[in-house]
């Protein structure tokens, strides 16, 4: 039985507490049972008498412990072995004395119930503490200790006779050895009893804690089933969380939990780890972030940290804890926003100083000596000479005048001074005017302008924004176009939009350049016109953001050596959405 429960503690019973240890108890008593019955007469009867007894009595305060211990009681294994010792003193003394057998099996009995009934008391007060529902053990053991404890006063003051003292020969002997080895399998078998029901005891407690700390945590636990992709548990926290009862959610699936992109994310991360699970068996945790929907159809940011685990049936399981981060996560997000605007501002600012050191000061520098030295020898130049340079001048001064119109416009715009007055305006009027600014640079050049806009077409925008996004524009292509050569301006109606086209014959753009156009953080490169203009690309970052302004686009298409043809929108009705104002 001993080598049952010690193989037993190792399979089946491996969860179960002092199973191993009851297999030594037991063990210690069939010692002591081969030790007094299969050695009597091989070695002395003192040996025998004492040592089995002994032993007996040891496995007796061996179950003891092993039951105080089961209870977490303070064991008694000073006093126990004590009383081993001395009982092994005693019968060794009795059997060298004049005393009658009978007294060697009153202090055995004495002994062996003091052991018993103590053993009672610890699984009754047990049993009062509600730890166990059965009963059985402990009125067993009360019931031997009882009986033994009656047969120690019976064998102390009956007149008891050799015959029927356990210990000679005869009937009495094998019908004392059969209910000790009866009472010996009953102790065992209440024992596991109460170890089975202790376990469960505590699985139930167990069990009662995770509901509580599941229904009553702000998280939310979840297990998801991966191979049936069903949910198998959700606590009702989610209610806090999504709006959704806990049964609810049950019935969702994956893909109705998440947005679009966070399902995509998940499918895309799961195979791999479900893939390592199933090749390591390594129960290793998982951290996402993912968006997920709540009953009134908005969306919530929640941390889900999973792991794996394999169910009975060979299935895997997603055991997961979901967090509400949704504040923490919009923030993070807004901060990035403000990180970008950051960085936008920055290379602004570093824009702007470029254009001043850089665009400005050179030009100005440039024409400050040119008019130096037409002031020195004046009386002396020709007329005509000097009528040539002005007009050089004149150019230069031009191109510096815009660039500072677009710069100071530029500046207000970023710092929210310029006013958005969106109307019906006349596109057509609009274009002439825009003309009429660039009139020096369209003669200088002999390039013919063609506004083939129809006069009624009309937008509605800003006319002032619309009239600097157009001077910029035709600007660009008079400086581009070789001298003599042609721009058209066009316009076609794009459902609610009218789209202007402003189309050059000139040098072009490589792809190169044209990917940094519009952006205030890339840093440009200004071509030289065609007859050595100057400028910069500030001009077209405007015209983008003040298009933008107007909820339109911008856009460029252009050929090295063929001439380029810019593109814009604007609406046509003021029914059309206009973006954030200035």
């Amino acid at each position: 039985m001993s080598g049952g429960l010690w193989f037993a503690a190792r399979g089946y019973f491996q969860r179960l507490r002092f199973v191993k240890d009851w297999s030594i108890a037991t063990l210690l008593q069939a010692l002591g049972w081969v030790v007094m019955g299969a050695l009597r007469g091989v070695i002395p009867d003192w040996i025998s008498i004492s040592a089995g007894n002994s032993l007996i009595l040891l496995s007796l305060v061996y179950s003891n412990n092993i039951i105080l211990s089961m209870f977490d009681r303070k064991t008694m294994w000073k006093s126990g072995l004590f009383s081993v010792v001395l009982v092994f003193v005693l019968l060794v003394l009795h059997h060298f004395s004049d005393l009658a057998p009978k007294y060697r099996i009153s202090l055995i009995s004495f002994a062996a119930s003091i052991q018993l009934i103590l053993s009672s008391k610890t699984i009754l007060a047990a049993n009062r503490k509600a730890r166990l529902s059965s009963h059985f053990a402990a009125f067993f053991y009360l019931a031997c200790g009882i009986f033994l404890f009656f047969r120690f006063l019976y064998y102390t003051f009956a007149d008891v006779s050799v015959s029927q003292i356990a210990f000679g020969k005869g009937p009495i002997q094998d019908i004392t050895y059969l209910f000790f080895y009866v009472t010996s399998v009953m102790m065992t078998f209440g024992f596991l009893m109460m170890c089975i029901d202790i376990f469960i005891k505590g699985q139930e407690e167990s069990e009662q804690k995770y509901r509580l700390l599941a229904e009553n945590t702000s998280d939310v636990i979840w297990v998801l089933n991966y191979d049936d992709q069903k949910y198998v548990y959700v606590s009702p926290s989610v209610l806090n969380i999504t709006g959704f009862t806990s049964e609810e959610a049950v019935l969702h699936s994956v893909q109705d939990s998440f947005t679009p992109t966070s399902f995509k994310y998940i499918m895309d991360v799961l195979p791999s780890r479900i893939q390592e699970f199933r090749e390591t068996g390594e129960r290793k945790p998982f951290s996402d972030e993912v968006e997920q929907y709540c009953k009134d159809g908005s969306t919530i940011w929640i941390e889900a940290n999973t792991v794996f685990q394999w169910n009975p049936n060979g299935s895997i399981s997603i055991l997961g804890v979901s967090r509400n981060i949704d504040k923490r996560k919009k923030a993070e997000i807004e901060k990035n926003k403000f990180f970008s605007e950051l960085q936008l501002l920055n290379h602004t600012k570093d824009k702007f100083f470029s254009i001043i050191a850089h665009d400005l000061k050179g030009p100005i520098g440039g024409m400050n000596t040119f008019a130096g030295m037409i002031l020195e020898d004046l009386d002396s130049r020709p007329l005509k000479r000097t009528k040539n340079d002005l007009s050089i001048l004149f150019q230069s001064s031009g191109e510096i005048y815009n660039l500072l119109e677009n710069l100071l416009t530029w500046a207000r715009s970023q710092t929210g001074e310029i006013a958005f007055f969106p109307e019906s305006i006349s596109l057509y009027r609009s274009i002439e005017s825009a003309i009429a600014s660039v009139s020096f640079s369209i003669q200088n050049k002999s390039i013919i302008v063609k506004n083939s806009v129809d006069p009624n077409t009309t937008a509605y925008a800003d006319e002032k924004m619309i009239e600097t996004i157009l001077r910029n524009l035709i600007s660009n292509a008079v400086k581009y176009s070789q001298p003599n050569a042609e721009v058209r301006i066009s316009a076609e109606s794009i459902e609610n939009d009218i789209q202007i086209c402003i189309t050059d014959f000139g040098i072009g753009i490589n792809e190169e350049i044209q990917k940094k156009l519009f952006r205030i953080d890339a840093k440009q490169t200004s071509m030289p016109g065609t007859i050595g203009e100057r400028g910069t690309a500030l001009g077209l970052i405007l015209c983008k953001e003040f298009i933008e302004k107007h909820g339109g686009s911008i856009r460029v298409e252009s050929e090295l050596g063929k001439g380029s043809r810019f593109f814009f929108t604007l609406p046509k009705e003021s029914s059309v959405p206009i973006r954030e104002r200035l």
